[in-house]
């Protein structure tokens, strides 16, 4: 007969360490958060920027933050419901408005004007260089074309530098590399006016259940291509 050694015995229980309580509820990951806060000691009490980017069912939030030993200072925040005052009125969630959502605190980071200063040794003194921030997504796993890197490319565009890949754009493949035209089709809505525009030729209750709030304005599919048109004209 064989014999099993008890492993989980009250020497374990003793040194037992329960994780922290954001670790327990699936809401941090605290290995991502340490590398991407943490600052180096030469560079003591400079300012380490992070563009934070989450997602709800309604609603897209980016925010500028700043982490100090006492914790998250948020500086800037941009909802895409303020896409609201710009005419859309639906659709907040897509892949536009999370660009336009980007764009908006972009505009916010210049207008606050935060800059960082830099030293050079070339001319002997402190030079002011465009605002560094780091991509923040949490929880969300990173796949080629989401949402998120199309927040992050319209905080790039806007004039925030955010080390990044082209491999994370839509339209990027291992075999033809990355075509810049889808991705320019998809901040402008292509994708979504082929979609809608092939459904209602298929399926008209369909297409009035998945787009009921496009039925309700009056909104037809170009019409709804041409608010994000006139909105990314607006911004820029």
């Amino acid at each position: 007969m064989s014999t099993f050694k008890i492993l989980k015995n009250k020497s374990y229980y003793s040194r037992f360490q329960v994780k922290w309580r954001r670790r327990r509820e699936g809401k941090t990951d605290y290995y991502f958060r340490k590398r991407i806060v943490c600052q180096d000691k030469r560079k003591y009490n400079s300012p380490k920027y992070r563009v934070v980017v989450r997602l709800s069912k309604r609603n897209i939030i980016c925010q500028f933050v700043n982490s100090n030993i006492d914790g998250d200072r948020v500086i800037h925040v941009s909802y895409s419901k303020d896409l609201l005052k710009f005419g859309i009125l639906f659709g907040l969630t897509n892949f536009p408005s999370a660009y336009a959502c980007g764009y908006l605190l972009s505009k916010l980071i210049l207008k606050a004007k935060i800059s960082q200063s830099k030293y050079s040794r070339f001319h002997h003194q402190s030079v002011l260089q465009t605002t560094k921030a780091s991509l923040d997504i949490g929880l969300i796993r990173a796949t080629t074309g989401h949402k998120v890197f199309a927040c992050m490319k319209g905080i790039i565009d806007g004039g925030v530098n955010i080390p990044h890949s082209e491999k994370r754009y839509p339209g990027y493949s291992p075999e033809k590399g990355f075509d810049p035209l889808v991705l320019k089709h998809r901040i402008e809505g292509e994708h979504i006016l082929n979609y809608m525009s092939s459904l209602k030729e298929e399926d008209e209750v369909k297409f009035n259940r998945f787009f009921s709030s496009s039925v309700k304005h009056g909104i037809t599919p170009y019409i709804y291509k041409n608010l994000y048109s006139s909105l990314i004209s607006k911004l820029l």
